[in-house]
């Protein structure tokens, strides 16, 4: 017997996989945030810092932009 996932199992799994990558983003960011290094001598963060926090806040939005898209094509259905 062979069980064949139906199209909503795949949409299903789409999505947690797009909600993954936006939590994995999310916590890249609060990574960046914790781990930032500020110049002592200019008060500014440093360039390395506001490199990884540029790179980070671009794949959170990137990856919320990614379920947005998929959320109005696929809208989750409501329980009724």
């Amino acid at each position: 017997m062979k069980i064949e996932p139906t199209e909503f199992d795949m949409i299903a799994l789409a999505r947690r996989g797009l909600q993954a990558l936006l939590d994995d983003a999310a916590a890249e960011v609060q990574m960046a945030r914790r781990h930032e290094l500020w110049d002592r001598r200019t008060g500014q963060l440093t360039p390395e810092s506001e490199e990884a926090k540029a790179r980070a806040f671009a794949n959170w939005t990137e990856a919320a932009r990614s379920l947005a898209r998929f959320d109005l094509l696929h809208p989750e259905p409501v329980a009724a």
